[in-house]
């Protein structure tokens, strides 16, 4: 694992904090950082999308997130959360428009902005020419009506016998009403408001079905979205710790178990299920303890097949093309220089991470170490 990729870590652990500090900008300056170090992170897209206050950036973040990694429930997750996110806006009828703290945005995600800004100045010019057209035609019209002419043309002021002239007024018509008809209008009127006002409200008052229900918040720390209210676009964050899933519930193994379980005699073996990111210790058909792992990445994928632990070793150095991890505590090697260890480096768990060994939590991996021992089984599926 080569430094930049650990500095990315870093500050993406930083971020995290700082979001649950309610820092949103800092959050997004570090997670801008962690891209330029390792673009092809996908946890640094996901926080520069849980802190992205546009909905449009926003949801390209976690499309690139996806685009990286694209088994990842996480990033298909953010993605869902800023579609619901930019949708409620949408229905809101608001602008979508970054914060002046966010000024620094890599370039490739400020389309949507650069398009809401030409529409700005294009409704502006439009705004200036219009009202130059109104008010011209507003000066053209005062020169040439008689009242503002007769002011204006001090040649021919009128002399004091042409300001008066004889004039016809014609006497008002009025029907007198009687009064017990006035009174039956004044009840009709009366009766007719509450109807109206019931249609008025009826069309403006905004209805539960209008609201879109947003979805989880991306991130390597979960987040959740808020409960649906009937105020539309209200958009919430909050940062807590694991994953963004619901309480971990260990699944059952997605292949059928190798003939060592269906023995029942109690003999040790391990199963790792690449699917669902899980090792399960097994004693015959028997689970005696799980945990929630991550194996390689879809660029360097874990092996597959029935292998046997053929050394441990309680600590010692790792490396590789691009990384270099000193200490790494309690490994079994079951293939090659594929292994079962601990990790200290990251806490992604559930989500591949490595270059094809089964990283666990380090008192786990300690756990499974002291239960193991060389020559036990370890079947390796999805």
């Amino acid at each position: 694992m080569d430094t930049n990729f650990i500095k990315a870590h870093e500050l993406i652990v930083e971020a995290r904090a700082a979001m649950r500090r309610g820092e949103k900008a800092s959050a997004w300056k570090m997670a801008e950082q962690a891209v330029s170090l390792a673009p092809e992170m996908e946890d640094a897209w996901l926080v520069l999308a849980a802190s992205d206050p546009n909905p449009q950036d926003a949801l390209a973040y976690a499309q690139k997130a996806l685009e990286i990694n694209p088994s990842s429930t996480r990033a298909r997750r953010g993605v869902e959360w800023a579609t619901g996110q930019l949708d409620q806006v949408e229905a809101s009828g608001e602008t979508v428009v970054a914060a002046p703290n966010f000024e620094s945005k890599p370039e490739e995600f400020q389309p949507a902005a650069k398009s809401r800004n030409r529409k700005l100045i294009f409704a502006a010019l439009f705004l200036g020419l219009l009202t130059c057209a109104v008010l011209a035609f507003a000066g053209y019209s005062a020169v040439t009506h008689p009242a503002f002419a007769s002011i204006l043309n001090l040649t021919a002021a009128p002399t004091q016998e042409d300001l008066w002239a004889s004039v016809v007024v014609p006497k008002v018509s009025v029907t007198p009403i009687e009064a017990s008809a006035f009174a039956q209008q004044v009840e009709d009127t009366l009766t007719a408001l509450p109807e109206a006002t019931a249609v008025l409200t009826k069309k403006i008052k905004p209805t539960a079905e209008s609201t879109r229900a947003p979805t989880e918040v991306p991130g390597e720390e979960p987040t959740y979205a808020p409960e649906a209210t009937e105020t539309p676009g209200a958009m919430v964050m909050e940062i807590v710790d694991d994953t963004p899933t619901s309480e971990y519930v260990a699944p059952k193994p997605s292949a059928p178990l190798p003939d060592i379980a269906s023995s029942g005699d109690g003999v040790r073996w391990i199963d790792v299920d690449l699917t669902n990111q899980s090792v399960y210790a097994y004693e015959g058909d028997v689970v005696v303890n799980s945990f929630v792992v991550s194996t390689g990445t879809w660029l360097t994928p874990t092996v597959t097949g029935q292998y046997k632990i053929y050394v441990k070793y309680r600590s010692s150095k790792m490396s590789g093309p691009g990384y270099y991890l000193p200490d790494v505590p309690y490994i079994m090697y079951f293939y090659k220089g594929y292994g079962l260890h601990g990790t200290y480096w990251h806490n992604n768990f559930g989500t591949p991470m490595s270059h094809g060994c089964v990283n666990l939590r380090t008192e786990e991996a300690a756990w499974l170490y002291n239960w193991a021992s060389v020559g036990t089984l370890v079947n390796v599926h999805y």
